[in-house]
């Protein structure tokens, strides 16, 4: 399995190029940990718990950023690194309105509340 370096290496690539100095760089490397720290844990437990997927849960695979947990990692990240500009931020790293965050916070906040 990769390192969790390498993870960091393909996470921190992918969202510079979208964020392209737009935010500050500390806040960049921070969720860009943050979302690795997630990812690699993932991987971790399903290279373990599914062996004939070990292949597919050796390298990071881009096409999984796109899921909604990734969504809610940064705009958590951002939210507790500054209140007052998560949604800038949030919105420019996720390519979405402000209103489209805030719309995918209250059904995360809808979907929780379910159980």
């Amino acid at each position: 399995m990769d390192s969790k370096e390498q993870f960091f290496e393909i996470i921190s690539k992918y969202y510079g190029n979208i964020i392209d100095n737009e935010i500050p760089r500390e806040f960049l490397i921070g969720m860009c940990m943050r979302v690795t720290d997630y990812y690699y844990n993932q991987y971790s437990r399903f290279h373990k718990q599914y062996p004939k997927s070990q292949k597919r849960y050796s390298t990071f695979d881009l096409k999984d950023i796109d899921h909604p947990s990734t969504l809610e990692t940064v705009i958590k990240y951002f939210k507790e690194v500054d209140v007052n500009q998560y949604l800038y931020y949030s919105s420019i790293t996720l390519k979405l309105t402000e209103s489209e965050v805030k719309r995918f916070e209250k059904s995360r906040e809808d979907f929780y509340n379910m159980f």
